[in-house]
């Protein structure tokens, strides 16, 4: 009996295995699809088949076009919110603050099609548009504003203009993979390279620090004397 116990519970770990593999790769093919064509230019086979399985298999996963579309919007902005708010409930230190940068920008280097996903989402005016600005963006970014406004360090700036700060992060973090090919043929660098996403990583925290200066003065005095920071 026992044998048979371990039998079973291999072949469901097995199984389980083969699920959550399955379902990253029709995850990862929709959001290269859904990036180039969006929700209306795309359609299910052509997913099924970059993903390779065929059509039953997608939908025994999800039951529409729309589910599949909706799962790859939380895929790529959930973890950033729960990033913002893991931050949120932390002290304001240096570390954190870089950590968090270094999160944010290795997630979005894992995922570098959902950047264009949602600047097409954005510049077509998609169906979808309405729904990932109130139950994603709008919660990110006000978790950035409260994090501007409770700075120990606030900044010299009417409440009206910090929207626009928290866009430029925004812009910062996604725009660099939304942009990439355009940048990439500009600069002659390839932005989406380990180069080029430690570079801008380096880039958002010089740009915390200047605006935030106090955050370096305070590590810099909890270091002690000899110990290099």
């Amino acid at each position: 009996m026992p044998d048979n116990v371990d039998e079973i519970q291999t072949a469901r770990a097995a199984q389980a295995e083969r699920t959550a593999f399955t379902e990253k790769a029709i995850l990862d093919a929709a959001e290269a699809v859904f990036a180039r064509g969006g929700l209306a230019g795309t359609r299910v086979r052509e997913i099924a088949e970059a993903a390779g399985v065929n059509g039953a298999t997608l939908y025994n996963y999800y039951p529409s076009k729309s589910a599949l579309y909706e799962a790859v919007l939380e895929r790529g902005v959930k973890p950033l919110v729960e990033l913002l708010e893991t931050f949120s409930a932390g002290p304001r230190e240096l570390e954190t603050t870089r950590a968090l940068v270094a999160e944010v920008m290795c997630h979005l280097a894992g995922h570098p099609n959902f950047s264009r996903l949602i600047y097409l989402e954005a510049m077509a005016e998609g169906p979808y548009l309405s729904t990932l600005a109130r139950k994603w963006f709008r919660p990110l970014m006000e978790r950035i504003i409260g994090e501007l406004k409770d700075s120990p360090e606030p900044l010299d700036l009417e409440d009206g203009m910090l929207p626009l700060v928290a866009a430029l992060f925004i812009h910062a973090s996604f725009g660099h993979f939304a942009l990439a090919p355009l940048l990439h043929e500009t600069l002659d660098t390839d932005p989406v390279s380990a180069e080029g996403i430690e570079r801008q990583t380096r880039f958002i925290d010089t740009l915390i620090l200047k605006m935030f200066p106090l955050l370096a003065s305070k590590a810099e005095a909890s270091t002690p004397e000899g110990v290099d920071g």
